[in-house]
């Protein structure tokens, strides 16, 4: 009996596989130091930095948190008046080697305040401690939004997801350093925000310095766009807060401490917790990257069953309550900084707002969350009571699943027909369009032949700006190069191409081909061929040709 032959055959597409283009080891690296530093200083730093002064660590972690939120909240609002601190490549690598030191000097500050008797003067340097940490972390956690904003959403989750293994890889290594010589802790957080440094020099250069289009991004109603990512933020920080906090502090705590294990037990939870969360995530990223928030879809359950689980016979162990605790803690972070980027990345909105809002109030909720659970607040019996937990946990994570905002409601938030609000003046746009760096560039009649045009004209689009007064023939090379970015942003804004759709845009219509555009924009070539696919769907055109003549007929000052 001869059975038939079956042959199969599978077509591979790379714009339905959501590949991730070229992934930055320093982005990972950097991101990961950052959260380990957080870690370290905010939540074990009454073993590694100031072990006698305890009950400083409420005074230490609520002052951080609050200059934290503040912070970050500050970049979004009052976006226009501080453009002078990040307008230069120069003022932007000074503003994170300011951010270090603060950093660095909060650990200082720390160790000083363990060395004096506790009183005024070791209050006041811990006070002093927190507001240095809170506004040098937000600064550095503000530039790895600007570099996760531009990637593409596969390579968003999988820089987070594996970000969260060197972060605990860190935390737990020095934990178990610090275990047997006390000193060298505390010289690890010296350490890590000049690494992180580095790493974040290096990624930016990379991923955002090269940029055309990196300021220009479409403006928001402030109000809507706080409301819409603000509700859940907050919400879900509730929870973080609360997790933070039951993972290291009360019952459980007492028990580990009693033991004698509390760092191996940490530095083994954690680690563990990491590996699977990144697994997690990874596999969300691979089977739902197609729907809007699709880490949620995945992660929010995984987090509901893991805190169920502390109210059976397993949630009495205190490795396990650990892996529990830190597990949900970790995947719920990374699903909210994946949403960040994502929108910012997806819309072009200025990763100042998109993380300034979304995390600065993330902040907060995570601060209220603590303060909740310390003796006297409104939730203090959750920590001893895993039935508790299980049920606040719930609870949050439906009311936060329940006000995500969908695609409609983002787009709803966007203000189009105009530039970034930065540049809300002439001036502005000369400086930006017509600049330094922009005499080198080729116009677009130096950078490809005239060709005739069949497509109609879209200078009656919503965002199309009028005719100037110079007429084309008389425009300086710097004068034609600026104008062609504007078409090519008019283009961006009318058709609501990403960000990294809006710099391969600019570099089709110049008459690049895919290698140089993978050169330019550090990609791969299927990230390249997947973004040119997706500017040819939305513009609803077949060839470079007829996108060329499309920037081209767009009519602009």
């Amino acid at each position: 009996m001869k059975l038939p032959h079956i042959k199969v055959e599978v077509e591979y597409r790379e714009e339905e596989t959501g590949a991730p283009g070229k992934v930055s080891p320093a982005l990972i690296v950097g991101f990961g130091l950052h959260w380990a530093w957080v870690y370290l200083f905010m939540f074990n730093g009454q073993y590694i930095l100031y072990p006698e002064a305890d009950s400083m660590q409420l005074l230490l972690s609520a002052t951080s948190g609050i200059f934290h939120a503040v912070a970050l909240l500050l970049y979004a609002v009052f976006l226009k008046q501080a453009r002078q601190l990040f307008d230069t490549l120069e003022h932007i690598r000074r503003n994170r080697v300011i951010a270090a030191g603060l950093v660095a000097c909060a650990t200082l500050l720390c160790m000083a305040g363990n060395a004096v008797p506790t009183g005024p003067l070791a209050a006041l340097l811990f006070v002093a401690a927190g507001i240095a940490s809170g506004v040098g972390s937000a600064m550095l956690l503000m530039s790895f939004g600007v570099s996760f904003s531009i990637c593409d959403l596969p390579t968003i989750a999988l820089c987070t997801a594996l970000s969260i293994v060197v972060s605990a890889l860190v935390f737990a290594l020095t934990l178990i350093v610090s275990s047997v010589v006390a000193p060298v802790g505390a010289l690890l957080c010296l350490v890590l925000p000049f690494a992180e440094l580095l790493c974040l020099n290096k990624c930016s250069a990379d991923l955002v310095d090269k940029l055309e289009f990196a300021f220009l991004t479409m403006p928001v109603r402030t109000a809507s766009f706080a409301a819409r990512l603000g509700v859940p933020s907050i919400i879900f920080g509730v929870l973080l807060g609360i997790l933070r906090c039951c993972a290291l502090t009360g019952p459980l705590l007492d028990v580990l401490l009693s033991e004698g294990s509390a760092e191996n037990t940490f530095a083994f939870s954690t680690f563990a917790a990491s590996l699977f969360a990144c697994a997690a995530l990874i596999m969300a990223m691979l089977t739902l990257r197609k729907s809007r928030n699709f880490a949620f879809r995945v992660l929010v359950p995984l987090i509901a069953v893991l805190l169920v689980t502390l109210c059976t016979p397993y949630g009495t162990d205190g490795t396990f309550r650990c892996f529990a605790l830190f597990g949900s803690y970790f995947m719920l972070e990374a699903c909210l900084w994946v949403m960040y980027a994502d929108i910012a990345q997806s819309y072009r909105v200025s990763a100042f707002t998109t993380f300034g809002f979304g995390h600065g109030l993330l902040s907060a909720g995570s601060l209220a969350g603590f303060l909740m659970l310390q003796p006297g607040g409104l939730l203090e019996a959750v920590s001893a009571e895993p039935m508790m937990l299980a049920l606040v946990g719930l609870i949050a994570l439906t009311l936060g699943v329940a006000t995500l905002p969908n695609g409609a409601e983002m787009r709803s938030t966007l203000i189009r027909g105009r530039f970034c609000p930065l540049l809300d003046d002439q001036t502005d746009l000369e400086e930006l369009m017509s600049g330094e760096g922009a005499a080198n560039e080729p116009s677009i009649e130096e950078a490809i032949a005239p060709m005739p045009s069949d497509k109609p004209t879209v200078s009656s689009a919503p965002n199309a700006i009028p005719e100037g007064a110079i007429p084309a023939a008389q425009e300086s090379p710097e004068q034609k190069a600026g104008r062609f970015k504007r078409k090519c942003a008019a283009v961006a804004d009318t058709f609501l191409l990403s960000r990294k759709e809006t710099e391969v845009l600019f570099l089709l219509a110049k008459g690049r081909n895919s290698a140089a555009i993978q050169e330019a924009l550090y990609i791969s070539a299927g990230t390249a061929n997947t973004h040119m696919r997706h500017i040819y769907r939305k513009l609803d055109v077949h060839s470079q040709h007829e996108l060329i003549d499309l920037v081209e007929s767009m009519v602009v000052d």
